[in-house]
């Protein structure tokens, strides 16, 4: 009961109401899949993104950041990001046979860093990295662009893979050498940087 009321009383708080529509719109977008909707899979990927780019923005905004929202943001993204995954296999499988290497190569370092996490920590790591919120935003675009228009852009895709590789890569190491999660540590980059330097602030502006 305990769990229960935690949980609604978490979601009666705006930002966490935003990111309850990216997970709950999963399943509907599963069942958009199923019946080979594309398009549909498209627009609730763009619903998932507005909800992606506001949830975050919106807690600072009113001050209702939380550790249960931290976590259910970082618990929504891989889902979503899962799912996606099986989406492509299933509408646009000429993705991954046309681009084996990258594709393969982004899902194997991708895969290792959530099962490094779940294993280390117990828990999906809510790091939060700057890397991975520019990687999701050009993940978002260009599956958006490829349901919505039935084809894929070559272009994004090498974009959206190397950034989802090096993102994927940056959480893995973090996850590897951090003895526990710091979900505000933002970049790899910010061990080797003094607190005042130009990066942190404008990294730090960012929604």
């Amino acid at each position: 009961m305990k769990i229960i009321f935690d949980l609604n009383s978490n979601l009666r708080l705006i930002p966490n109401q935003i990111t309850a529509v990216r997970f709950f719109a999963v399943p509907v977008i599963w069942v958009c899949a199923f019946h080979g909707q594309l398009i549909w899979v498209g627009i609730g990927l763009m619903i998932s993104l507005i909800s992606d780019l506001l949830d975050g923005a919106v807690a600072r905004k009113l001050n209702q950041t939380s550790e249960f929202g931290s976590k259910f943001d970082s618990l929504a993204d891989q889902f979503l990001q899962l799912s996606s995954l099986i989406w492509v296999l299933m509408l646009m499988p000429e993705i991954f046979s046309e681009n084996l290497f990258i594709s393969l190569l982004a899902i194997i370092i991708y895969i290792t860093s959530l099962l490094v996490g779940l294993m280390k920590f117990k828990r999906v790591a809510d790091l939060h990295l700057y890397l991975s919120k520019f990687g999701g935003l050009f993940l978002y675009i260009f599956l958006i662009h490829a349901f919505i228009f039935g084809k894929y852009s070559l272009f994004l895709f090498i974009i959206a893979g190397v950034l989802f590789i090096l993102s994927s890569t940056e959480t893995l190491i973090l996850q590897l050498t951090m003895p526990r999660v710091d979900s505000n540590i933002g970049s790899i980059l910010f061990r080797y940087i003094e607190d005042d330097h130009p990066i942190r602030y404008w990294l730090s502006r960012l929604p």
